[in-house]
Order: C-alpha cells, then structure tokens, then sequence
C-alpha cells in the first residue's frame, strides 16, 4: 500500500482519491436505488451517512465503503409492497439485531477459532466468486439507453485502456489516480461522439432545470403507521436476507483484508465489522430507503490504488453526502453514461478475482481437503445456483461460502502419512 489505513494525506490528493472511490461505487448506488423505486439523492445521502457510522463504529481501522446493496432488493420491493417506507425501517432494525447478536458472539471468539471456519483456501476461492458473478453486471452497463451496440462497446473500452495506460505508464500521483483520469477520458470520448451527432450517449437533458441547492426526498419523510400484521412477514423475510448479506459481508472483508495486508477480522475485529454493517443498516434504511452492505468496487480500487487510508473512505462518503443536496454536481456525474463505467468495471471487478487467485497461490491444492473446498466453492459460486424462494433467498455467494464452511468442518486433516490429525 502507498497509503495505509491510518495515514493522513495532503488535502488534494485526499479529495482527488476520494472522488475516484465515489466514481467506482456510484453505478451501483444509483442502480439498485432506480431497482427499488427510490430517491436517488436520498440514496446518495443515506450510504454516505451510512459508511461514516460504519467507519465510526470500526474505530476507523477497516477502509470499506459501505452502500445500497443488492442482496437487500427483494425484502426492500418486499416491504415496500407491504407497508411503505416504515417497513423498509423496520427492516433496518432487524438487519441491525441480527448483525449485532452475531457480531458480539463474535467479539467472544478468538480469531483463531475463527479461521477454523474461515480458513484461507475457502476466503480466496470465494474471494475469485465475487470478482467473477459482478462480472455479469458490465453487460448492462455497456447500454445505452438499454441497447448494446459498438458505439457503448466502445466508449467502455477507451475507457478501460486509459485506465491500463495510465496505471502502467503514468508517473507520480497520476500512477495512484487511474480509474479518475480514465473515467474523465471516457467521458470526453462519449461527448464527441454526442455532440458530432455520431451517437447519443450523454444525456445532456439531466442539466435542465437545474437549482444549486436540493433537498434530498428522505425515506424517513414518508413513515406512516403500520399494524403488527404487516409488519411480521416483513420481519421474516429480513432475517432471512440479512443472514444471506451477511456472507457477503465476512468474504469482502477477508478479501479487502488481504489486498491492503491487515487482518481485519483481528483488527477491528469481526465483531465491530458486523455491528458497524448492522447499524449503519438502520441509517440507511432510514434515510435512503434501501438496505447496505460492503461494495466489491470499493474493495477493488483501495486495492489498485493502492491507498487504504479511511480518510479518504470518510471523504468519499461526505462528497457522497453533498452530491444528495447539490443538483449541478449530481446532474454532472449522473451524466457520466454507465458504458464509461463499464469499462472501469472491467479492470475493478477481474481484480478482485486476482486478489483470491493470489491468496489461493498460497494454499496447497495438494491437500485433497483443500481441492475440494475450492473447487466445489468455485463450481457453486460461479454456477448462479441460488437457494430459497420469496421468503427466503441465498445468493451464489452465499451458497458457495456456507457449503464451504461446512466442508471445511466435516472434512479432517489429515498427516502425511494420510491419517487423520
């Protein structure tokens, strides 16, 4: 790492770092809130409260972003059906529970014990499934206006091969600031080819009607009564998609702590990870109307920026923040047509598949128990196999990552002579 997690940088590279992380994230934010029918800018606020709480509550020792989570779209649509608003508040305070019990039955284990579980044969092979099942998502990304072509194709690559050139070639702080610059490009590239009537990728109808100031359309501005007969089903299935998250949340961590070299199940603790996601959930839901979880594509550009500093994490969520209330900064990156991010996509998300590929170099697929577990962890994760109906639901990931803790408990070691240890 060039800037480790407690290091303080010089305020412009502070804020040029910083915004390129909100660029990685904000795809996704904006997606699953235009998934689930809710406020963009109320979504925007509420994952950048939601990460500051969640940093807070890790004492500023774990450098992930936190944000609408896609494992949360179907109870969010769910209460959403049921009782508006307030049911996606209650949700939020289950998730939170939930977290927190597991988190303070964690802050009891040594985490020793801990990698029992977890060990690092199971932590790389789901560490590859994340990177490869968001892979998928480069393929909506790539439209415009919901249709593939070579003119989107094209404006992803441009993109993509400024990042590379840049990362390889570029010297000083421009080497660290990639995905910034070659985002910029990309954008450029798709103005031209707007302006020169060859192809209509940007949408410049966002800057209409601007106002500098806005004030953000808060979920919390909607809670109305509920009746206790609505509010169990809701209850129900939140338990069961906050146990599914929260799969996702142990394998972003053990990923995000092996690219920047921190234990962080050690340090913050698994514990303090767990009820820093729990309460950040209430904000969230709350604020933003949408569920949260650790993001893959702030895991991935700490790790080829190499900078892991939680100040610029922390500042990422206040520029965040502001873009909910300043209209003319939301229009311009809300303008930044997704194809320009698809091409980011490519290099963040084949990264995080590297970053388990190099902890999987370091077991010894030798061991027959260790080529099971990864083997069936890869097989399973990257199948699309999921568990579960409308009540209750387990991702790919979170299949893959519960059959390999159980493979892992039920299969011994054995010595070298071939007997059990």
């Amino acid at each position: 790492m060039i800037y480790n997690i407690n290091d303080k940088l010089p305020i412009g590279k502070l804020l040029m770092f910083a915004i390129q992380l909100v660029l990685s994230v904000f795809v996704a934010t904006v997606l699953i809130a235009n998934i689930c029918g809710v406020a963009v800018s109320g979504a925007l606020v509420g994952a950048g409260i939601s990460t500051i709480v969640y940093l807070i509550l890790t004492k500023f020792k774990s450098p992930m972003f936190v944000s609408s989570s896609g494992a949360f779209v179907a109870p969010v649509l769910a209460a959403i059906a049921a009782g508006g608003y307030t049911a996606i508040a209650i949700g939020g305070v289950v998730t939170c529970l939930v977290y927190t019990i597991f988190g303070l039955i964690f802050t009891k284990i040594p985490v020793e014990k801990i990698y029992k579980v977890f060990p690092h044969a199971l932590i790389g092979a789901v560490t590859v499934v994340i990177g490869v099942n968001l892979m998928p998502f480069i393929l909506s990304y790539v439209q415009i206006n919901g249709i593939t072509n070579m003119w989107g194709v094209s404006v992803a690559f441009i993109t993509m091969l400024s990042i590379a050139i840049i990362s390889h070639c570029a010297k000083g702080v421009w080497k660290i600031l990639p995905f910034l610059l070659g985002t910029l490009i990309g954008y450029v590239y798709a103005i031209i080819l707007t302006i020169t009537n060859i192809y209509p990728v940007v949408d410049f109808s966002v800057f209409n009607n601007l106002t500098l100031f806005n004030v953000p359309d808060f979920a919390f501005l909607h809670w109305t009564g509920i009746d206790l007969a609505t509010a169990i089903p809701v209850i129900i299935i939140y338990i069961a998609y906050t146990i599914s998250a929260m799969m996702e949340c142990l394998s972003d961590h053990a990923a995000l702590g092996g690219i920047i070299g921190v234990d962080l199940y050690k340090e913050p603790g698994l514990g303090r990870l767990f009820i820093g996601e729990g309460v950040a959930n209430i904000f969230g839901t709350s604020i933003g109307g949408l569920g949260i979880c650790s993001y893959g594509e702030g895991v991935a550009c700490v790790g080829f920026s190499k900078v892991a500093s939680t100040r610029v994490t922390a500042a990422a969520a206040g520029i965040l923040i502001l873009l909910g209330f300043l209209a003319p900064v939301q229009a311009f990156i809300t303008s930044i047509p997704s194809c320009v991010f698809a091409g980011a996509a490519i290099i963040l998300y084949g990264f995080i598949a590297c970053s388990g590929i190099k902890m999987l170099q370091k077991t010894d697929l030798n061991v027959q128990k260790n080529l099971v577990i990864v083997s069936t962890v890869l097989s399973l994760g990257i199948s699309g196999l999921v568990v579960g109906g409308e009540t209750i639901s387990l991702s790919a990931t979170g299949l893959a990552l519960v059959v390999g803790i159980i493979l892992n408990l039920i299969l011994k070691d054995k010595n070298e002579n071939g007997k059990e240890a």
